[in-house]
């Protein structure tokens, strides 16, 4: 047997620090008696009051013997309460524990940081999950209470929660509409109270219930936390009265309950109150109690649920009740996603302010802003988080509670819903403890009056808030709130005011109308039934308040103006955490932006998903859109800056998980050891025990064009593209034996670009010509004059030689523009006419070239722009290398890749794509690629996401690499350097799109067919 201090007393002690971290803990060691109605008695047991009990089993160093315990308590009923056990976690205590006993024991516990453990969560009809799936994480004792408070609301009775509520949500709208019909009077005022109109869909009536069932369940954790409001009688307050005190038997009494609600607004949470008493208010009284016993059953339900504190359960929900999200684009943030970007914003190592996380004044004094709040998941979050920290170091979010919610926290939306979830989640954290103030608003939207319009948030951009701004917010929000209840918040949402701003700004742009959209008008202002003309106004309104060199434009979206907003609110040495679309890092559109995120911020953090798709890339929820985590903090320092890169392989599965990630990807970047794209040591992987999530490397950011590290699973491909850019070729899969020099420079020293598409054949807005051409499709002479190669047809492209598709002839002279000037037009252009193409919208799952090649010269259209290089001999060891495994490298590493599957580029940007500078070539070199490209032109490519079983393109990169440039043959033997680098782009899932293998058979005469196969 073992010596030493005995386990009994190593859970005692461990138990005693873990109560000493959390004010609300009920936490018991290996106490005696019935503590399971089904026996057994677990090492330690803790019980939050919000929360689902969470057992720990340890053990001295027996690892089995844990799980094992841990497992067999899921699904046991703690017996003084009759909660079942959803949660436990195994641990396994460090040797140095071992020997102690008492204080010195307890003092160890305290300053350990090699305690080990896994999570189990159960799972209903199966097994339970294991977190991480392989492997044990470590940490200290605070490591451990943050896991413990994070499973103390399981996923899973969250997710059942949420449908309780949204079931009761549809029959109590059921309900009113039964005895309301759509359009009635009584339909129109209740929406009016929302600043909504009365839908036949019903999400204004949901949205109606949601808001009165949140009222309801607030409600009750004010009555049992015993919050006092007045009574007639001045100076004396009493408790608030119970739910159930309202009703006798099946029937409520709603003037009764609008009074207590009357109450309790006269202390605060009107953001929570107003809307639903005075909706209550306007109902019959038949109708209200039909709605009060739906609404209250799934109360009761909530509130025995324990989530009353529980910032997860509206954010599940509030994308099935929104109004208006399409045109808004305010699709909620995942709990999942929002706990990730919160904990990547407020790292343990780094509190607001630069305090200590105990330090009360400081973190008291914090400024958090959301200016589009959206169901408030991301600024409870934060909250939630900062105010946990804060209690693990000793301190009483209790005394931050007050002051944060009067000065520091800034939650803002157009949505009057949206602002009710947010106080709800907010004031929840502490429902007991009042406050003073306001600081959540409804911001005005659309036509103010016949002189003026409001555009929300954004009206924040002018360099000084107006006060009447802020004061029809105060009405807006609820009811006409006097104003000062809100009067200093014109002081706090100024400029240079915040420690932290985090959002989800919405997506939407001012152009781009397509589908339901179309006809609308701008569909960045045409939520609430704006006017065509109330659009446009509000559209100069934005255009002016940006000023010169705008962040925003209108074809990159509204979250390019928040992003805007976002700096201009942050103070110097604040933190920017935001969830803004893939583009913003990828896009053309966005270059403004990104120069602007490198001058102006450092300790850049972006995180995006390697999903096959755009909804498996995206932290919102059913948005479609793939997007990124970008967390980074402000600065005035005028130097280089880098950033952080980190690619998931899949969305985070639950808010621990995701906590767990963030402090991982700040652990490595604060270790010291974190990999750069520059060098092949350090830490490279993100993992949480042995389960591998990610990739993460440091990387400087470009002067221009896209930030190409996102998105990408392989790390060492990222770092042989960045070096190859650079010239030197990495030789995968052989350490140590260095690197290979290549003259690789952009296309744009070597080759000019062709014709833009819009000058060859597009019209003016009046009709005139633009363009010399009319475009006709397909060729219908035999021999036209002026051949085009315009559009894809991927069964066409998978040879060097691709036949044009369309031609072109002189428009007739019209408007201002003559028949002289057209054909001088034509003439320019056709001297631009080349045998060399590049694809702008290649699709790796499907296209075969990235360079097509015509026997005749012939005028690039939009998806093939032609490439005009110095010398004519040189287009083919060009296409050589653009078609070769090197060259997809090349343009997948600079392309917009914020399509699954795909990389776009512009006309613009072809000219920052590297390549093979073929003007250092010899004579005998260019003849080689000559007679290599004739020996190759009949060969049939697979797709670029088949490239490593592609016989042919195997070939062609022989015949460039080793033929050509004289390189080494063992570079491009099986197994060997480039025949990894083909096996890795082919498995990364911006490459294959998760589209399934299309092999080709080739028959004896040539022609293809094709079967299907898995990867």
């Amino acid at each position: 047997m073992t010596s030493g201090t005995h386990e009994h007393t190593l859970n005692v002690a461990l138990g005693e620090v873990l109560s000493e971290l959390r004010l609300g803990w009920r936490t018991r060691s290996e106490q005696t008696g019935r503590v399971l109605v089904e026996g057994g008695r677990p090492d330690i047991l803790i019980e939050e009051a919000s929360g689902w009990p969470v057992v720990i089993e340890a053990e001295r160093t027996d690892f089995a013997s844990a799980e094992h315990e841990a497992k067999a308590r899921l699904g046991r009923t703690v017996a003084s309460t009759g909660r079942q056990i959803e949660t436990a976690i195994a641990l396994v205590y460090p040797q140095n524990l071992h020997t102690l006993e008492g204080s010195t024991l307890r003092d160890a516990i305290r300053q350990t940081d090699r305690l080990q453990y896994v999570l189990f969560t159960r799972r209903i009809g199966g097994l339970p999950d294991r977190l991480p799936s392989g492997g044990w994480m470590n940490g200290g004792v605070r490591d451990l209470a943050m896991l413990v408070h994070r499973a103390a609301v399981p996923p899973p009775r969250i997710e059942a929660l949420a449908v309780e509520l949204e079931n009761g949500v549809r029959l109590a709208a059921k309900e009113f509409t039964y005895r309301h019909k759509f359009g009635s009077e009584l339909g129109s005022s209740v929406a009016n109270v929302l600043g909504q109109s009365d839908d036949k869909e019903g999400q204004t009536r949901r949205m109606a219930m949601t808001v009165i069932a949140n009222a309801l369940v607030f409600h009750e954790s004010l009555a049992e936390a015993e919050f006092q409001v007045p009574t007639l009688q001045e100076g004396s307050t009493r408790r608030v009265q119970p739910v159930e005190s309202f009703r006798s038997g099946e029937v409520f009494t709603p003037g009764d309950m609008c009074l207590e609600w009357e109450r309790i607004l006269s202390v605060n949470y009107w953001p929570i109150f107003w809307s639903a008493k005075e909706m209550l208010r306007l109902m019959p009284t038949a109708t209200a109690h039909g709605v009060l016993n739906w609404l209250w059953r799934t109360g009761q339900k909530l509130v025995a649920g324990g989530v009353t504190r529980s910032h997860d359960l509206t954010g599940i929900i509030f994308q099935r009740l929104i109004a208006d999200r399409k045109f808004l684009a305010t699709y909620y943030t995942r709990p999942e996603s929002a706990a990730l970007l919160a904990a990547l914003a407020l790292p343990v190592d780094r509190p607001p302010g630069g305090a200590d996380w105990s330090d009360d004044e400081t973190l008291a004094g914090a400024h958090i802003g959301d200016f589009a709040c959206g169901t408030g998941t991301l600024l409870s979050m934060a909250y939630q988080r900062m105010s946990l920290l804060h209690e693990l170091h000793g301190g009483d979010p209790r005394k931050l509670h007050g002051p944060l919610m009067r000065h520091g926290l800034v939650g803002l939306d157009v949505l009057n819903i949206a602002v009710h979830l947010t106080a709800a989640m907010l004031a929840g954290s502490h429902p007991d403890t009042p406050f003073d103030g306001e600081c959540l608003l409804t911001m005005p939207y659309g036509e103010q009056g016949e002189e003026s319009v409001a555009i929300g948030s954004l009206d924040l951009l002018a360099k000084t808030v107006q006060r009447s701004l802020m004061d029809t917010a105060a009405a807006v929000s609820a009811g006409g709130r006097a104003p000062e209840r809100v009067r200093d918040i014109v002081s706090r949402v100024g400029h240079d005011k915040f420690d932290l701003v985090i959002m989800n700004p919405p997506f939407v742009r001012s152009t781009g109308m397509e589908g339901d959209k179309r006809g609308k008008g701008n569909s960045a202002f045409a939520a609430f039934n704006t006017s065509k003309e109330v659009q446009k106004r509000m559209q100069r309104s934005l255009s002016k308040l940006r000023g010169g060199e705008p962040i925003g434009t209108g074809n990159n979206g509204l979250a390019a103006d928040f992003l805007d907003l976002a700096l201009r609110k942050a103070r110097q040495d604040g933190v920017l955490a935001l969830v803004l679309p893939l583009s913003a890092v990828s896009g053309k559109e966005w270059e403004r932006a990104r120069s602007v995120l490198a001058a102006r911020c450092k300790d850049t953090v972006v995180v995006t998903i390697a999903g096959a798709g755009s909804h498996d890339s995206s932290f919102s929820a059913d948005t479609g859109i793939a997007d990124c985590l970008l967390v980074a903090r402000t600065t005035d320092q005028d130097t280089k800056q880098r950033a952080t890169f980190v690619t998931l392989r899949e969305k985070p599965r639950s808010s621990v998980e995701a906590e767990l990630l963030a402090d991982e990807i700040s652990r490595i970047r604060e270790s010291g050891q974190l990999r750069s794209v520059e060098r092949l040591e350090g830490l490279g992987t993100v993992s949480i025990g042995d389960q591998e999530y990610g990739v993460i490397l440091d990387a400087p950011l470009p002067e221009s064009g896209p930030w190409p590290l996102v998105g990408i699973l392989d790390y060492e491909i990222a770092q042989a593209a960045w070096n190859l850019e650079r010239g030197s070729l990495i030789l995968l899969g052989l350490p140590g034996s260095g690197a290979i020099e290549m003259p690789i420079k952009p296309i744009g020293e070597i080759a000019d670009r062709g014709s833009y598409h819009a000058d060859i054949y597009w019209d003016q807005a009046d009709g005139s010509p633009r363009g010399p051409f009319e475009l006709i499709k397909p060729a219908v002479s035999a021999a036209p004059s002026y051949p085009m190669l315009w559009a894809h047809d991927a069964r066409r492209e998978r040879r060097l030689i691709v036949e044009p598709d369309s031609e072109g002839r002189i428009k007739a002279a019209s408007g201002r523009v003559s028949q002289a000037g057209l054909r001088e037009k034509a003439a320019r252009i056709w001297t631009t006419a080349n045998r060399a193409h590049y694809n702008r919208d290649l699709q790796f799952n499907s296209q075969s070239l990235v360079v097509a090649t015509t026997e005749r010269p012939c005028i690039g259209g939009r998806a093939w722009p032609s490439v005009i290089l110095e010398k004519r001999e040189h287009e083919y060891p060009f296409a050589l290398w653009c078609n070769s495994t090197l060259g997809l490298l090349m343009h997948w590493w600079k392309a917009n890749k914020t399509q699954s599957g795909r990389g776009t580029t512009t006309v613009t940007s072809i000219p920052n794509i590297p390549s093979l500078d073929v003007r250092t070539l010899t004579s005998e070199q260019i003849a080689v690629a000559k007679a290599s490209f004739e020996d190759l032109r009949e060969q049939r490519f697979l797709p670029f996401d088949q490239i490593d079983e592609d016989p042919a393109r195997a070939v062609l990169d022989r015949r460039l690499l080793v033929d050509v440039l004289k390189l080494p043959e063992a570079l491009c033997e099986p197994g060997g350097p480039i025949d990894l680098m083909r096996r890795k782009l082919a498995r990364e899932p911006q490459i294959h799109g998760g589209k399934q293998t299309r092999a080709v058979f080739f028959d004896p005469d040539g022609e293809g067919r094709e079967a299907r196969s898995d990867r």
